[in-house]
């Protein structure tokens, strides 16, 4: 009972250490960052609920979908070097300014 016990608590801390460095992307093969942001631009509006004067709040799921339906495919990356190509989108509800870019790792 102890052992079993044991295996699971280190197989659990070897899923946090692997997740710690990790963050989600969004790609799409050849896509640039002008091509992302015309996209989540696009999407912020499809899945975002006016607030006050250029705000919304956004409806992750609706925003997500929508990213999909145009090709993009969410994965996880390392938070300091993420490949080329690797775009954060919108990870957050809100209220955001519709026009807005989440900051990109550099």
């Amino acid at each position: 009972m102890m052992r079993k016990w044991a295996m699971g608590m280190l197989g659990l801390g070897m899923i946090s250490v692997t997740l710690a460095g990790c963050t989600l992307y969004w790609h799409k093969p050849g896509a640039d960052m002008a091509t992302f942001t015309a996209a989540h631009q696009e999407c912020m509006k499809v899945s975002g609920t006016p607030v006050s004067e250029g705000q919304i709040h956004v409806n992750l799921d609706i925003y997500r979908t929508c990213l999909r339906a145009r090709g993009w495919q969410r994965e996880s990356a390392s938070t300091t070097q993420p490949p080329a190509g690797y775009f954060r989108g919108q990870e957050n509800e809100g209220p955001v300014t519709v026009t807005s870019v989440p900051s990109q790792p550099r």
